[in-house]
This record gives C-alpha cells, structure tokens and sequence, in this order.
C-alpha cells in the first residue's frame, strides 16, 4: 500500500513541479522518494527482526519526508492536503490514537527541517490539473484503503463464521459425548446391578451378599450393634420339582422370594443364596427380635399357595437363625451357624425356625 500511496501523490507534484523548471538535484530527490523509497522501506520491514517496530520506524519517515516536500513546495494545498492525510490515515489505522498524535509531530519536524535547508515561503496556489490529480489520487488512495479493509473485515467475518460453526459442531459433539458418557454410565450401573440381582427372582444374588455382608459386620462391629440372619429353604422343592415340572418350581422361587422381599424393612438385605436356598441379612436386629421375625415368616408361607396354571401349590419353609454377636463376628461363621441350625430345623420335621445352638423340645 504504500508504494501504490506515494505513486498516487507523486502525480500531482510531478505536474506541480515541471512549470517551475527545478534543477536535476530536486528531480533526483523526487524520483528517489516517490519511486525507490517505498520499496526500500517495504524491504527494510520484511527483513527486520521485529517486523511490527520496523513498520513504525517507516511510518515516522513517510511522515516526515511528507512534511519536508510541503514545505519544500511551499505547501501547496491539495498536494499538502493529501500528503497530510494520508500519513495520517496511516499513522491512525497502525497505531490508533498514538499515531494520531505522533503524525503532526512528524510532519511539522520534517517541515521544519525542510526551511533549514530551503527558504520558507508559502505558494498554496495549484492549478486545476494538479489540484484535480490530487484530489483524484487522495480518493483512489482512500478507496484502496476502504476496499483493503473491507476485503480484511470480509475475510475476519468469514474466519468468524467458520469458528462459529466449529464451534457449534464443537459444542453438539461435546452434548454427543457427555450423552455418551451418560449412557455408558447407566449402562454400567444397570450392568453392576444385573450383576448382583438373580435373574430369576430380581433378588440380592450370593457375589452381592459377599461383599454387603462384610460391611454391615464392620460398622456392627463399630457401632457395638446387634445383626440377625436367616436361611431360608424351601420345604421338598424337589418334590414340587418332580411333580408339577421345572416352570412351577421357577415360579415357586419367584413368588417366595418376592414374599420375602415385601415383608422386609428398607435396609433389610434379602439374597437368594442359592438353589431354593434364601438368605435374609437383618441389621441392628438382636437374636430375640430375629426369632419373632422368624415365626412370622413361617405363619407368611403356611398361609401361601402359589397359582400355577389351574393348581394351588403349598408352600413351607425351613428356617435357620443365627446373630452377632451371639453366634459369631465373622460372615463365614454367621453363614456356617445359620447353616447347621437349618440343617436341625430339616431334621426336626421341617416348616420351623431354628437359632443356633437351640435344643429340640424335650432333651
């Protein structure tokens, strides 16, 4: 841009000049202004280390050259005119309100320096072919100017828009992902809990009891607290196999161990342990309130039958009771106690509670 600028305006001081038939010295300082100065100002900048000051440093010699040819001139108007505002215009779009205030400083400088070496005289008169070429060059200037920007703000808006947009899509990917990972959450939830419930019943299955169970041990062992357990068998579930088919068991197992679960409190832990094998973890329950719970469970089941098809099938349990701290601290050893008081609960006839340790009536 600026060697289109300093060759728009040296037009009209060309023609400006040759009436007054001016030696070889001032045509030799024109053409090197007009002419050469431009391109070694634009190559001083493309190899200077610090491209941005170099510019500056150019700006403040296009201003005070343009100062010095004004006066030189005597400060022709439109030529001084059009020098003036366009190392302002310059001065303001590089450096804004700084290089409004450094432009005049620069002109007059040059200015100065220029009646040091030429007699200061004032001959503002152009005539119309040099005050129409400035004139015209001072708006082609400008319109260079005005496209230049509108060209810069034009591609800065189409940068804008392309950043806009990946920005959007940037931000639709982002709520694509999150939702991802929120379903790759809920799948992994719904898959940790598949992998503690059975199947069949929908019920605590024994890898969730494993775990549970050592924690409410824990905290009973903090808390000084009492816990109840009991295990439960279905009473001749193989009969009921053999008799009625596998599907009428299924649904034994599945009607007992929702029973099971409707009659328990919230922080109750109902498992299906195994087989037609239940396993109920009662927390901050002692051995005595465990017992009742027990006989109510029993009074439960010899009230059920369980539709099958047209049948009605009967349905008892065999209950075995064992608690901390009474029996033991440890899951294993709940489970083993629990374990052999059922086994006396089956021996004794079945459809009855037995606690750990617990005498038959009569020895």
């Amino acid at each position: 841009m600026r060697v289109a600028a300093f060759a728009l305006i040296g037009v009209p001081i060309c023609l400006h000049m040759l009436p007054q038939n001016h030696g070889p010295v001032l045509w030799a300082l024109f053409f090197l202004q007009f002419l050469a100065y431009p391109h070694l100002a634009q190559l001083h900048t493309s190899r200077a280390a610090n491209r941005e000051r170099a510019e500056m440093h150019n700006l403040v010699v296009d201003s005070v050259l343009s100062g010095a040819w004004a006066a030189g001139l005597g400060f022709p108007l439109w030529i001084s005119v059009a020098l003036f505002l366009a190392t302002l215009l310059n001065h303001a779009i590089t450096r804004g309100m700084t290089g409004v205030v450094i432009c005049p400083l620069a002109v007059s400088a040059g200015a100065l320096a220029s009646t040091t070496v030429i007699a200061f005289h004032v001959s503002s008169d152009t005539d119309g072919l040099v005050t129409l070429s400035s004139i015209i060059g001072l708006a082609v200037y400008l319109s260079l100017m005005g496209i230049e920007f509108f060209t810069y703000i034009r591609r800065l808006h189409e940068v804008q828009s392309a950043v806009d947009l990946q920005k959007s899509t940037l931000e639709e990917a982002n709520a694509a992902l999150h939702e991802q990972i929120f379903q790759i959450h809920d799948l992994q939830e719904k898959l940790r809990e598949q992998a503690n419930r059975d199947s069949l019943t929908g019920l605590f299955n024994r890898r969730y009891l494993e775990g549970t169970l050592e924690r409410e041990l824990a905290r009973c062992r903090r808390e000084d607290g009492p816990l109840t357990m009991l295990l439960l068998d279905i009473d001749y579930f193989k009969l009921v196999n053999d008799t009625y088919g596998h599907q009428a068991g299924d649904e034994v197992l599945r009607v007992f161990g929702q029973a099971l679960q409707d009659c328990s409190r919230a922080e109750d832990i109902v498992c299906r342990y195994g087989g037609e094998e239940f396993l109920l973890v009662l927390p901050k329950m002692p051995l005595s309130i465990g017992r009742e719970r027990a006989t109510q469970l029993l009074e439960l089941f010899r009230r059920t039958t369980v539709p099958f098809e047209n049948l009605r099938i009967p349905v008892t349990t065999s209950i075995g009771i064992s608690a901390t701290p009474d029996h033991s601290t440890t899951a294993e050893g709940l489970i083993r106690c629990a374990d052999q008081a059922l086994y006396h609960a089956k021996s004794r006839g079945r459809n009855r509670a037995v606690a750990f340790g617990e005498a038959a009536p009569g020895e």
